[in-house]
């Protein structure tokens, strides 16, 4: 019983570790369902909005994460959004 238990939790970390070492894959997958949404049942499409709800968060916060980090190695007295002279 502890291995039927187990398996779940297995492919649940095998999936979030494709996800974050191939999100782009993850994203065109996820554009691809949307794409014929109308084939899929009321309760595929929910889960679907779930999923790429949740893909749409991921990447706000990478780029949240992202944007930090330029403000951190910007040179003194740069202005944001200042060009390289």
């Amino acid at each position: 019983m502890a291995l039927r238990n187990a398996e779940p939790k297995i492919r649940r970390a095998k999936r979030d570790a494709l996800v974050r070492s191939h999100p782009d894959v993850v994203e065109r997958t996820l554009l691809e369902e949307a794409a014929r949404c109308e084939q899929l049942s009321a309760e595929q499409r929910h889960a679907l909005a779930d999923r790429l709800a949740e893909m749409a968060n991921h990447l706000l916060w990478r780029s949240h994460k992202l944007a930090e980090t330029a403000r951190k190695v910007r040179p003194p007295g740069l202005p944001p959004g200042a060009r390289r002279p």
